[in-house]
């Protein structure tokens, strides 16, 4: 019985030391794989120390139907204080000669870019970040996840 009790708490402390690096990590399901643009997506985080850094990640997970290289999104944020501020990010989903980006076997694809590194957020309290497809056409098909990952920033290797 000892044993079992043993395992059980390395098992768990094994998996919840696993993601001690992320902070914040949200990633919203596209309903039917289809992106409508009057459908954007929010992310709210709380920060709590404005003179830590962070790794921010965007994620997204597409399906081999998706039809173009790049992908297209509008970020808006709004900062504690009622700032907003947009930008405009893209993402290559594939290569031109069509070899996907994103890890998978499958017909889907995860793709995990790093958007900011070493990025510092000015001030504490709650930030929202609302995504809006950006494509030509509408709804985008092939789009199945979209999110947002802080982890606590670390120096690489160079």
């Amino acid at each position: 019985m000892k044993n079992l009790i043993v395992i059980l708490l390395g098992t768990m402390l094994f998996c919840t030391s696993c993601n001690h690096h992320v902070y914040y990590s949200d990633i919203q399901p596209i309903p039917n794989e289809k992106w409508d643009i009057k459908a954007p997506l929010t992310f709210t985080m709380d920060i709590t120390d404005s003179t830590q850094y962070f790794d921010m990640y965007i994620h997204v997970r597409n399906t081999t139907d998706f039809e173009t290289q790049n992908f297209y999104v509008f970020m808006n944020t709004c900062y504690p204080d009622g700032h907003n501020e947009q930008d405009t990010l893209g993402f290559i989903l594939c290569d031109k000669f069509g070899k996907w980006t994103g890890k998978g076997q499958g017909r889907i694809k995860d793709n995990k870019f790093l958007f900011q590194p070493k990025v510092r957020f000015p001030f504490n309290g709650t930030y929202t970040f609302t995504i809006t497809q950006a494509m030509r056409e509408n709804p985008v098909k092939g789009i199945t996840d979209f999110g947002i990952t802080l982890e606590n920033y670390k120096e690489r290797k160079k």
